[in-house]
């Protein structure tokens, strides 16, 4: 993955809409180069799929992040499908480990009273042996409300979040500038996330994470992650933080495992960081977060 891809990446993530024209202005190819590589990573799979769904605030909902261990005895697919059953769990990334099994899951949960429960599920399987589990920081978005044009749009964007607007105006019989103006809407308004979902260990890239806990007497978490994002401008892809704890999950994507270890002893030797450990993902699995769910009932009880 070049800056190039890397560019494509952050800007389809946080609006899947983009246009080709913007994704040219901002990495400086043609319109048609940056189709072309957009294609590229659908093709490869490192852009799972595009996806809508309600903002966080619209669900009052908060985000996790678990690390499961097992003992290793799990069948691996079903086991994933154990986990992916529930609706608070949204992304399941399979980690290489030296002994037994090892899992990052993510989701979404409403209400701290869920958060028992979804550590109680966490640990019911057998094999399952420790699970590590934070909220962690995210974007919220807005509480917003949705008219009947919206919730009618947003019909077919479930479909294709990327469709043209002359392909939803000539199925739903709406005027062009119609539907430009309720997407315009919709975009801008902060009550739905329009994405893409990413599957970073897919071809032939090295998907790593560095979980490392540091020093806040030291730094601050601001700090922390402007210095990972100036120095690995291209290897690092997001670092997810801990609500509750001085603990970073940074997220890389390189082409070999040398890079990797490069990466990982580079940040193991600063003064601020107190421990690290490294996690390979091979595999992850996506499900519908409660956000793409929830979503999809809204649309349903507008009867669309």
């Amino acid at each position: 993955m070049d800056l190039v891809d890397k560019t494509i990446m952050v800007e389809v993530s946080s609006n899947c809409r983009v246009s080709y024209e913007t994704l040219s202005q901002k990495t400086g190819l043609s319109a048609n180069a940056v189709k072309n590589r957009v294609n590229a990573l659908l093709d490869t799979g490192t852009i799972s799929r595009f996806a809508i769904s309600l903002e966080a605030a619209m669900i009052d909902a908060s985000h996790f992040m678990a690390l499961v261990k097992t003992n290793g005895t799990e069948d691996i697919d079903a086991f994933v499908g154990q986990l992916g059953e529930n609706p608070m769990i949204g992304h399941v990334s399979i980690l290489a480990s030296a002994g037994g099994g090892a899992y990052l899951v993510w989701g979404q949960y409403i209400g701290t009273n869920m958060l028992p429960h979804l550590r109680a599920f966490l640990r019911t399987p057998t094999e399952v042996e420790a699970v590590e589990l934070h909220t962690i920081i995210d974007s919220m978005g807005k509480k917003v409300k949705f008219s009947k044009l919206h919730l009618r749009i947003l019909s077919f964007l479930k479909k294709n979040p990327r469709a043209l607007i002359s392909d939803i105006s000539q199925e739903a019989g709406l005027a062009p500038k119609t539907v430009r103006r309720a997407i315009r809407e919709l975009t801008e308004g902060g009550g739905i996330r329009f994405t893409a979902r990413p599957d970073m260990a897919a071809g032939k890239l090295v998907n790593f994470y560095v979980r490392f806990e540091w020093n806040e007497n030291e730094v601050t978490t601001n700090k922390v992650v402007t210095w990972l994002r100036e120095k690995y401008p291209v290897e690092l892809w997001d670092p997810t933080i801990s609500a509750s704890e001085p603990v970073i999950f940074a997220e890389f994507v390189v082409e070999n495992l040398h890079e990797a270890e490069e990466i990982a002893r580079h940040i193991r030797s600063k003064s601020f960081v107190k421990s690290t450990t490294t996690l390979v993902s091979y595999s992850s699995q996506k499900f519908p977060y409660f956000a793409e769910s929830m979503l999809d009932e809204m649309v349903r009880e507008a009867g669309f």
